[in-house]
């Protein structure tokens, strides 16, 4: 299924955890939690083992390997797997009442497409599919295939039927810790009606120079109604991560191949460009040129995130500058 275009994610505001909780906000990171810390003891749950296993150690009894060892190796594979839960939807009252602080937390709403060019770039977004029974055991068959990481990923994201009101998305990661995202991924944070104000100011200066807007709910009646406190700040008012260099000619080569390859004009690519260097991590233009077939435009970008790593994102253009798919 094609995913979201928007991911939410619901957080606690305990005294115990809100200091943790706004230094996410501030580094602009999630922590992606090993499997055996979620509250769910079934996560990750799978089988291992087939029919012919003691066929095959037959066949290896004279060889140092054994089945075992096969099933061993993906145990401590999984084992180091780690993930970070989102929701499709940010107005779910179980949720706000499980994992945000029974009204008093929060819900963070990011653009799931800016959100993959930071430092889950390389990570895998599933959707939890919900099932009353856990699938088949993994085989010697699945290693000798194709079908292994399928096997593996079908498992760690599957859970009981139980929790299907969830509508759970989330990115499996190869190991635990902070990810940093790009700033503007993070587009709107919804504050629930019990939250504090104390809590509340301090959220809003944590993001007061950020493209976020934050937003509280009231209850009305079966109802729970947002206004905003604070508005999204346009890009060109934003704290800076990256330098946003840009200049014309030496980070965009004006060549006839590019003017004739456009359907609008080439001052509308530069205008382009200069909207994506306002974004709070651009570090600079990393290249600009047409793919190899020629019909594609293509913008190779650098980014700084708050940890100071960097990373790259390549965003492909048709002749009338509207986005196409990276693999074009």
């Amino acid at each position: 299924m094609k995913s979201p275009a928007k991911l939410y994610r619901y957080r606690p505001l305990t005294d115990a955890v809100f200091d943790r909780e706004l230094d996410t906000l501030e580094q602009s990171y999630l922590y992606s939690s090993l499997f055996s810390s979620m509250n769910d003891p079934m996560e990750a749950f799978y089988e291992v083992g087939g029919p012919a296993d003691h066929i095959i150690d037959t066949w290896l009894q004279q060889s140092s390997m054994r089945t075992a060892d096969l099933y061993e190796t993906l145990a401590k594979a999984i084992e180091s797997f780690a993930l970070i839960s989102f929701s499709s939807a940010h107005e779910d009252f179980p949720m706000w009442a499980y994992y945000a602080s029974n009204f008093a937390g929060m819900c963070l709403e990011f653009d799931a497409g800016r959100l993959l060019i930071g430092e889950l770039q390389n990570e895998q977004l599933l959707q939890v599919n919900y099932a009353r029974n856990p699938l088949p055991p993994v085989t010697l068959s699945d290693f000798a295939s194709t079908r292994l990481p399928k096997a593996i990923t079908s498992r760690i994201s599957r859970k009981r039927i139980e929790w299907s009101h969830e509508k759970e998305w989330r990115y499996v990661t190869g190991n635990s810790g902070k990810k940093h995202y790009l700033d503007d991924a993070l587009r709107r944070v919804f504050l629930g009606p019990r939250i504090s104000q104390a809590n509340a100011d301090k959220i809003c200066q944590a993001l007061d120079r950020r493209n976020t807007e934050v937003l509280v709910a009231k209850v009305d009646g079966f109802k729970m109604l947002f206004h905003s406190i604070k508005p999204a700040r346009p890009l060109e008012e934003c704290d800076r991560v990256g330098a946003g260099a840009f200049k014309v000619g030496e980070d965009f080569p004006v060549d006839d191949e590019i003017k004739r390859f456009l359907n609008v004009p080439i001052a509308d690519c530069i205008a382009l460009c200069r909207q994506m260097a306002l974004q709070p991590n651009m570090e600079k233009f990393f290249g600009i040129d047409l793919n190899i077939r020629g019909d594609a435009l293509y913008i190779w970008t650098e980014y700084k995130l708050r940890n100071n790593n960097h990373v790259f994102n390549r965003r492909y253009f048709d002749k009338n500058l509207r986005v196409i798919s990276p693999e074009s």
